[in-house]
């Protein structure tokens, strides 16, 4: 008799051969080709930009404004793409650190890039934190 574990392998193999499986494999290697394709773009622009100023785009693009517009559309404060590409690029090129001056309580992630300090920190949600890397100052909370 199987067990759980044995049946919930089979049908995983299984769907992994159907076509529904292969689709969605399919789906995913074009989105992560697009995704490398971004993450290039970025670090040529990363490259021939002032980062600093970059981010304080990005700060002042997540600012009241657009805190409202993530309200009045029934969601709390979200990273908009621009940001979720940089944080995205941080998260699959770089290593978390840990960072005294920025643990807390609840299970967090802190990458340091180009100065700034990008932390994500989970509970019963994800909130992410900007802080600059010279004095610690916090810069974003989302």
């Amino acid at each position: 008799m199987e067990n759980g574990r044995d049946s919930f392998r089979k049908d995983l193999e299984e769907w992994i051969e159907s076509d529904a499986g292969k689709a969605y494999f399919e789906r995913k290697h074009i989105v992560d080709e697009i995704n490398a394709g971004r993450h290039k773009r970025l670090e040529k622009y990363i490259e021939t930009h002032d980062f600093d100023k970059l981010m304080y785009r990005l700060i002042l693009e997540h600012g009241e404004e657009w805190r409202e517009k993530c309200y009045s559309n029934g969601c709390e404060p979200y990273p908009n793409n621009k940001l979720m590409l940089l944080m995205d690029y941080i998260f699959e090129n770089l290593t978390p650190i840990k960072v005294p001056q920025l643990d807390n309580d609840f299970n967090n992630d802190v990458w340091f890039f180009k100065g700034y300090y990008f932390q994500v920190t989970n509970g019963q949600g994800t909130v992410i934190d900007i802080y600059n890397g010279d004095d610690f100052r916090h810069l974003l909370h989302i």
